[in-house]
C-alpha cells in the first residue's frame, strides 16, 4: 500500500482556517495599538507581524498540503506533515487505545474531519478526511483492534490451558 494524499478541499480548508486566523491576529494586533496609544515603532512592530502572518496563511496551505501523506496498513499508522519542520509519526496497530472523530466548524464546513488516534504514548491524527472516508478508517480501526484482542485472548486461554496440562503430568 502506499502513502495516500490529502482530498484537494484540504487546501480550501486550510486557507479559511489561515483566514481567520489572520482575522483574529489583525483584531489583537489593532487592539493593542489603539489601546496603547502606540508610537510609531509598535505601529511599525505591529505592521511587521501582521506581514510576517498575511505571508504564512499565503504560503503554509500549499506547502503543507504538498507535504501532508498518510498511511494505514495492517501492522501500523503512519502520518508525514509539516511546514518548516517535517515530522513523522509512526503507531503499530496494536498499540492503539482509542479512536476519535472530530470536526471544527471550518471542517464541517467543508465534509472534512479528523481522526485521532490515542495511544500510550500519545495521539496521532489523520488531518483532512472525508466525513465518509473518516468513519471507514475508525470503523476500520476498530475492527482491526477487537481481532487483535481476540486473537491474544484465545492465545492465552491456549497457554493457560497447555500449562495447566502440564502441571498435572
Amino acid at each position: 500500500m502506499s502513502y495516500q494524499k490529502l482530498n484537494r478541499k484540504a487546501i480550501s480548508c486550510m486557507y479559511v482556517a489561515g483566514l481567520v486566523q489572520l482575522v483574529v491576529i489583525g483584531a489583537i494586533i489593532g487592539a493593542v495599538l489603539v489601546f496603547s496609544k502606540a508610537e510609531s515603532l509598535f505601529i511599525i512592530i505591529g505592521g511587521i507581524l501582521f506581514g510576517l502572518d498575511l505571508l504564512y496563511v499565503i504560503i503554509s496551505p500549499k506547502v503543507r498540503y504538498e507535504r501532508y501523506r498518510y498511511l494505514l496498513n495492517d501492522e501500523e499508522i503512519d502520518v508525514i506533515e509539516g511546514f518548516i519542520f517535517t515530522e513523522r509519526k509512526i503507531v503499530p496497530i496494536e498499540r492503539l487505545h482509542k479512536i476519535a472523530i472530530m470536526k471544527g466548524p471550518i471542517d464541517r464546513i467543508f465534509g472534512l474531519a479528523k481522526i485521532v488516534v490515542t495511544t500510550a504514548g500519545g495521539d496521532v491524527t489523520i488531518r483532512f478526511m472525508e466525513d465518509e472516508e473518516a468513519n471507514k478508517i475508525a470503523m476500520s480501526l476498530k475492527n482491526r483492534i477487537n481481532k487483535i484482542v481476540l486473537d491474544e485472548k484465545i492465545t492465552n486461554q491456549i497457554m493457560k490451558r497447555k500449562l495447566g496440562i502440564r502441571a498435572k503430568n
